[in-house]
Parts: C-alpha cells; structure tokens; sequence
C-alpha cells in the first residue's frame, strides 16, 4: 500500500513540475521573432553572412519586415547573434523560403546548410529554395513598392502556381531527395533582382554538393517535360526547318511522356515519347494569314515535332556533357540492374546513353489567333 502511494506521489510531483517548467519557459507573442526568410550569402570557405527577414504584426510598427544580417561560421551561432540584436526569440516554424547566393551553391555550401534545416524538427519539409544571383541580403533589403512584405513576395513568387508561367519550384525535401539519390542531381530555381522586381530567371543544376550550370528557361521546360509534369508552362518556339525563323506561342498545354530502355548495359538506349496538346495563341511567320485548314494545322505540327526533337536531343547531349540527369533517365535502367546503384552506375550509363525522340504534337485550337 505504501509503495502505491508513493508512485502516486511521484506522479503527481512529476506532472506538477513539468506544468511548471513548460509554464516558465513559456514565451510571449510580442516576443518572438518569426522568421519567413532566410538568406545564406558566402563570405570564404569558413564564414558565411545569415540574412533573415521577421515579419511585424504589431499595428505599431513603421516597417512591415525587420532584416537582420551576421557573420558566422555556424548557422545556429547566426541565430543566437541575431537574437541578441532582435532582442526576440528567434524562431524557425514559420520558414517558409531560403535564399542561396550562387557563389555560396558554386562553393559546395548548400547540402550541408540544407541538411542543418532539414534536421531541424521546428522546419517544415516543404520550405521553399531558391538561388540568387548576386547578393541574398541585398534581395532581402530590396524595395518592393507594390510589395510591402517580402516574405509573402517570395513565398507566392515560388509557389506552384496556374497563373505562374514558369516554376521549377524545390522545397528542402526535395532537395535532399535529389542528393541522397544516386539516379538524380538536383535542380533549384534561379531569383534575379531587376530593379523593384525579382524574377525566376532558370534553374541551377547541381552535381554533388555544387552547382555545376545555370539553364535557361526553355530547358528548364524539357526537363518538367521528361519528367512527367502534365501541365506545362507556355511555349515559345521558333521554327527554323525551312520555315524562314517562323515564331509561335503555345499556351494551355497539356503533355504526356514515356521512357523506355532497352535494358542493355553496354549500349544503353532509350526510347522517349512525348505528346503535348495545347493551343495555340500567336503565330508569326508566313503561313500567319493560312492556317485556317487540317492540312495547314497538321504541316505546323509537324513542325514542332522536328523542333522539339531537335532541341531535346540537343539538351541531352549537353546533359551528357555535364554528366548530370537532373530527369532521372538512368532510372530506366537502375529498375534492371541487379545489386546496389552507385554513382558510378549512373555516370556509365550517362556516358554511353542513345536515344530516339518522337514528339506527337496536337493543336486542339487557335485560341484568339486571326
């Protein structure tokens, strides 16, 4: 009898501290520094500048966001200094996006700083990245007339979005997917400031723990392509078999793909199928005042089959020359390899890899196109 008493003391002594503990540790609203942003800039090989943007709820703010910036080594040091100039408690619950300076992702920073949140149980999975040209604190410390709050401004900017035209967007999961996986190399979308605007100009390629190239736009579009993605963003083409440089817009595209080896190791070859529906919106060139018939419409798509062909076999070469597969194409093959995928796997096939392209493209209508 006495020994159950006595857990029941325990117990209850127990619980009356930890109320006590949770109570003293308990810390105001108004005292916490919510962070959105955050923004690694590179310094040199052992320091880094950590850029992080609170937002104000107080009515009595002046400023909508306070941007506080430090050297440090480490990224929880950077917290705790900015802390100290806060005079807040600094939290990470509310990240939302994380800003790489390219030189600091050109210098093999990333992984490692990515890996730190990610570890974090007070940061999300799908925090947003992105990487900057130029300078991270700058963009953070930028203005943004017709955007009053930044963390909202980039938030938006980089997610998926209907009325976006173009988004490559990675969150912290993603990322280290990509380079924890031996099949693919990651790619994160590329930011650039133009005077009181920021614009997804890419995405950067990574191999390993460095950026390896930044690709244009309309690269970055064969890749989601290849993919897999089924809604695409428009797509700005300029014809140049025996066209005279004809241009167009697609818009409203739908797309469909599919991959097949030929499971062969020694001369490893894929057969991509890719069909897209969408229509069309603009047309410039000669055929402009005639394609009002099926046989005009079935030439044009013809066309842009060749085109996409061509630039698609063009771009897997240049991934050939990179060694890197941020598509996963040597997935096609890692599903038939018996043992454990390497890195060394992926670059073998990479190395040797053919392909047959067919792009089976269907113009459903001309939209407003006269």
């Amino acid at each position: 009898m006495k020994e159950k008493l006595f857990l029941v003391v325990i117990v209850l002594v127990s619980i009356y501290l930890a109320g006590c503990t949770a109570k003293e540790l308990k810390v105001p609203l108004e005292d916490v520094g919510m962070v959105g942003v955050m923004a690694f800039d590179y310094i040199d090989e052992d320091n880094l500048k950590l850029t992080v943007a609170i937002p104000q709820y107080s009515p009595e703010a002046k400023e909508h966001t306070q941007i506080f910036s430090v050297s440090t080594d480490l990224i929880s040091k950077g917290i705790v200094d900015i802390e100290s100039l806060s005079d807040k408690k600094v939290v990470l619950n509310q990240l939302r996006v994380v800003l790489i300076n390219e030189e600091f992702a050109r210098h093999g920073k990333v992984e490692k700083s990515i890996q730190h949140l990610y570890r974090n149980p007070e940061v999300g999975n799908k925090v947003l990245i992105a990487v900057v040209k130029g300078n991270g604190e700058e963009m953070l410390k930028g203005k943004y007339p017709d955007k009053p709050n930044i963390n909202f401004y980039l938030n938006d900017l980089l997610q998926p979005s209907i009325n976006t035209a173009f988004n490559p967007n990675t969150n912290i999961h993603d990322f280290i997917y990509a380079q924890t996986n031996p099949v693919f190399d990651a790619i994160v979308p590329i930011l650039e400031k133009k005077e009181s605007k920021i614009e997804v100009e890419g995405i950067a390629l990574f191999k390993g723990k460095n950026m390896l190239h930044s690709l244009p736009k309309d690269e970055a579009l064969i890749i989601q392509a290849l993919q897999g993605r089924k809604k695409l963003a428009p797509m700005n083409l300029t014809l140049s078999n025996d066209s005279k440089g004809e241009r167009l817009m697609m818009d409203l595209i739908d797309s469909k793909v599919k991959i097949k080896s030929n499971k062969n190791f020694d001369t490893p070859k894929l057969t991509i199928t890719l069909h897209i529906e969408g229509t069309l919106v603009e047309f410039k060139g000669e055929r402009e005042n005639s394609l009002k018939t099926v046989e005009s419409t079935a030439k044009l798509e013809n066309d842009i089959n060749e085109e996409l062909e061509e630039s698609i076999s063009d771009f897997l070469k240049k991934l050939q020359e990179f060694e890197a597969d941020p598509i996963g194409l040597t997935e096609s093959f890692r599903m038939y390899y018996k043992g454990e995928w390497k890195e060394e796997n992926k670059q073998e096939i990479l190395s040797k890899l053919q392909w047959d392209i067919h792009v089976n493209t269907s113009i459903m209508s001309t939209g407003t196109l006269k």
